[in-house]
């Protein structure tokens, strides 16, 4: 059978995968950029910096005590597959806002390094349209992020915050339909976008389509932790990249 994804690579032991349809980013990026070496090279740079994104969660959720099984690269952004976010609501907010931290992070370290190549470099065009891109980039993805788009990492922010006045599956509630209006926003942006011609409109549509239904599965969860008690295991949707998110069945393990 042939895989749907491969592994790349392992990262603080954490194993890499890319998804089959990173391959259609590819070929998307090239086509914007008109150049393979330059839509080669921005695809790379959003998948490494979406994987160091992803990292930020990760890593943040071990201090805690809590695993990463994998992190996946695809066509739509990133997805790392927590066995359980952290229970306690700072935990899980510091954990949620660790990625767009390390976006920004990088989006100032693209700077500086432009700002050092320009003044004492010889640098290459290549290598500075890679630079000002990744620093856009980083800094778009930071942005997107924090919007309350549940189950995004503003959503989560958003849930950790409600939960300090209600339970946690009421807190799930309200950030869901919260993201469910960013959701139609965001779905109807996209659908202006396709009709203006532009490029990414369609993937819009189906990260407001990823919303609006891990919205509802994770709430779904929140209900049946709180009737039986204990934790679940099941894959994290977080960190979409500006343009869209991941689509992928959310496992769910009583443990």
């Amino acid at each position: 059978m042939f895989p749907r994804r491969i592994h790349v690579c392992e990262a603080f032991g954490i194993p890499i995968y890319l998804d089959f349809s990173f391959i259609l980013l590819l070929v998307i990026f090239m086509m914007d950029f008109g150049s393979f070496t330059y839509g080669l090279s921005m695809a790379l740079a959003l998948a490494v910096s979406v994987t160091f994104h992803e990292l930020g969660h990760a890593l943040t959720a071990r201090g805690f005590g809590y695993r990463t099984r994998d992190i996946t690269l695809s066509l739509l952004g990133g997805c790392a597959s927590l066995t359980a976010l952290p229970r306690k609501a700072w935990q899980e907010l510091l954990t949620a806002a660790a990625g767009p931290a390390v976006s920004f992070t990088i989006s100032g370290l693209c700077w500086a390094a432009l700002s050092f190549v320009a003044k004492y470099g010889d640098s290459s065009q290549w290598l500075a349209i890679v630079l000002v891109y990744s620093m856009y980039m980083n800094l778009m993805l930071g942005a997107f992020n924090l919007l309350p788009g549940f189950p995004m990492d503003g959503g989560r922010i958003f849930r950790s915050l409600a939960r300090i006045f209600t339970t946690r599956a009421k807190a799930t509630f309200v950030a869901m339909w919260v993201g469910r209006v960013f959701a139609v926003l965001l779905g109807l942006r996209g659908l202006h976008s396709m009709f203006a011609g532009g490029s990414w409109g369609f993937i819009s549509i189906l990260i407001a389509w990823m919303i609006w239904r891990e919205g509802w599965r994770e709430y779904q969860m929140a209900l049946a932790e709180e009737a039986w008690g204990g934790r679940w295991d099941y894959s994290a949707r977080v960190s979409p990249p500006p343009y869209g998110g991941d689509g992928d069945e959310t496992e769910v393990r009583r443990r």
